[in-house]
This record gives C-alpha cells, structure tokens and sequence, in this order.
C-alpha cells in the first residue's frame, strides 16, 4: 500500500470510528462503553501501553525514540444528553453519514476529535517521533471541567498538552475561565394567608438581582468581555402551595477572563450585595460521579489562560498546522475547556484544537463535516510529529 493509500485507508477509519462512538451514549458518569470501544482501538491500533485510570479515563501511550518532547493529546469521551429526541431529524444516537456529515449526540463535541486523534497517533510510524505522545480519552468533563485532566497528568505527566476541542481547525491559544455562583437568600415562613408573619425570601432575592446585574465585568484584549449570566431560579418549600418561602436560590455562570481570581470574582457578589440584609454569595459546589465509583466534589472556578504565540510551544504548532494547510492563525476561546486544568491551574503550554464547530456542539441535530473529520487527522499526525521533535521551531511572526 503506497502512502496515499494508506492516508485514505486511515481517513476511513477515522469516518467509521466516529460513527461507532456516537452509536454508543455516553453521558458524563456512564462512560464505560465508550471506554470500552476507545481502550480495544488503542490496542488494535497498536499502542505502546494502553491503561485505564481509578476515574475511568483511557491513557494510551506511543513512544518515540526518547530524545524530544512529552506531548499529551486529551479528548474527553462524555457528552450532554440528548435533549428531546423528537425533534431531532437524524437519530441523536444513530452515527447516520448524509450531506457530507455524521449526525449524531457528541459528534462535533468531541467524539469526531477523539475518532480522529486516535488513528491519527495510532497509525504513526515510531520513526515520526521523537518524544512520548500520550493520548488522554478523559471522562466527566461536561459536569467538571479539568478534574479528570488533573488525575491523568498525575500519572502522565508531560510536558506540553493539545485539547482536543471544536476550533474548526483553527488553532486556539486560550479560552474564558467559568464560574459558577451560588445567591442564596433567606427569609421565614409563614401561611400565605398571613404573609406578613413571615418574611418572602424570594422578594429579598429578586430585589438583589439587579446589583449583581450591575457589577462592571472586565474586558480582556484577547479574551473579549467577562459574562455573568443568571441561569436557574428555585426556592424552598418546593413545590409551592400555601407557605411563603423561606429560602430562595439563584445560580449565575460567570464567564473569567485574565486577571480575575477564584478570591477576586466572590469578592465582587458579596460586596454588590452588602446592602442587601440575609442574602449571601457563595461558589456552587459541583460533583462528578464516575462509573468506576469514585466520586469528585469540588467549588466550581476554572481560571482563564492564554498561551503567549510567540512561545517555542505555539511556534512549533503553528509550522504543523502550516504543514498541511491549514489557517494557524492564533484564535481565542468564549468557552471553558479541560485546558482550564493544564494551562490555568497547572500552567503547562496549552492549546486547543479540533474538528468542527462550537455552534454545532450541544444542539438539536448535532453533526460534524466529513471534511473536518480528515483534517483533523491531518492536523493531529502534523501537532505530534512537530510538538515531540527534539529541535526548537522557526521563529516566525
């Protein structure tokens, strides 16, 4: 088989695995099949050492000859549900190829990167690398951003990391951190047809909301403007009836950017609220609960980050993605990805790069262009060869 051949053969395998993954449903915390179906790829593919971490995440390892780099690839296997099937046109679940796309849950975010991130590696040949590169297939990241990452890096430690995220193939060099934000506000019950014995805790609430409205939100040069955005509403009892609420909660997804600290963005709420007698600020507390049995709790703050373009890191992946013709031209996220862990929290060189888009990702009818799918195999066998090289990349603007 002549090496056309062969890529074309790779690029098929790339189509038919990321029909198999999206056939299989893979909400965060029931991974397991997914894992199942990555962990026999790697395997068939020929990896060095495939493993399965305590949380479930699937840690393949290819091992060039020692002298350059450790690169980890990290695509995460879990989506969203599914929303309401009926009103899908394709089967959310069906993996179904029309219009030069696969439909289906999860096939832009991100089982089309992970299909094509593991031919990609799995059918290079040793003498294309010069260092390590480990592929992470992650759990949990739609419900916790980083926390998986976090453990894999534990055991895999590298020393640059790909995030393996919808960027159109575009090469982005940091995104947006997120916050989530609990308002909690408390008042005292009391029958409804004596309203005046207790005190609405849902009034307190709503008469707070447009100090938190007002706070003036950052801009950032690269990152573009800091949101915060009201996103549930519940109060306590619940259902209501004849009780007047005694408690009454909101919760805001707030969208970082540089400069802004875990200690900072709390700061803010609970000074715009120090007028506001019984109504307090705190972060929401988020869970993951993996199919192994371990269990994650933590305050829900991931940091922004942004890797500098003229870093030897970006350099090398710019000449890559130059390589095989694609736009390297350094673009910014609005949205959070495991990169939050990487770059923000551990401050490793990162970026994040992938097929298809972010518009197309947690939507009715989710699907993902053929084409992009290719080159994203491209995209991928080019980062690895140029990011584990032992030799710096040109310094070009």
């Amino acid at each position: 088989m002549d090496g056309k051949q062969a890529l074309d053969s790779d690029a098929s395998q790339v189509v038919d695995l990321c029909q198999r993954l999206v056939r299989i449903e893979g909400r965060s915390g029931l991974e397991a099949p997914v894992a199942d179906l990555v962990e026999a790829t790697m395997q068939q593919l020929g990896y060095d050492r495939v493993e399965r971490d305590e949380l479930g995440s699937v840690v393949g390892t290819v091992t060039g000859d020692g002298s350059g780099r450790s690169v980890l690839f990290d695509a995460h296997m879990d989506t969203v549900e599914l929303g309401d099937p009926d009103g899908w046109s394709h089967e959310p679940l069906g993996g179904h190829e029309a219009q030069g796309r696969i439909w289906g849950r999860g096939a832009t975010d991100v089982k089309g990167s992970l299909a094509a991130l593991l031919v990609a590696v799995g059918t290079m040949a040793r003498g294309e690398l010069a260092g390590t590169v480990t592929v992470s297939a992650s759990v949990g990241e739609e419900c916790m951003e980083g926390a998986a990452l976090t453990h894999v890096l534990d055991t895999a430690p590298a020393d640059w990391v790909v995030i393996c995220e919808p960027t159109g193939l575009r090469l982005c060099l940091g995104h947006k951190g997120r916050a989530s934000l609990v308002v909690e506000a408390e008042g005292k019950a009391a029958h409804t047809s004596n309203p005046e014995r207790g005190d609405n805790a849902v009034y307190r609430l709503v008469e707070a909301i447009p100090a938190l409205r007002a706070i003036s939100l950052p801009t950032d040069p690269l990152l573009g403007q800091g949101v915060m955005e009201l996103v549930e509403v519940s109060s306590a009892p619940f259902p209501g009836s004849s009780m007047v609420p005694y408690r009454a909660v909101a919760r805001f997804d707030r969208r970082i950017v540089q400069g802004e600290t875990r200690q900072g963005v709390l700061a803010e709420l609970r000074q715009a609220l120090a007028s506001h007698d019984k109504v307090t600020a705190r972060y929401h507390r988020g869970g993951l609960d993996c199919y192994t049995g371990r269990r994650l709790r933590e305050e829900v703050f991931h940091p922004s980050w942004v890797t500098s373009p003229q870093s030897d890191f970006a350099l090398r992946a710019r000449a890559a993605l130059r390589s095989v013709e694609q736009d390297d031209t350094p673009t910014y996220a609005p949205f959070c990805t495991n990169g939050s862990a990487s770059a923000g929290e551990l401050g490793l060189p990162t970026l994040i790069y992938g097929a298809g888009f972010i518009a197309d990702a947690h939507v009715v009818d989710e699907g993902i262009d053929i084409a992009q799918l290719h080159g994203a195999y491209r995209g991928y066998r080019a980062l690895a060869r140029a990011l584990s090289a032992d030799t710096p990349a040109p310094h070009e603007a």
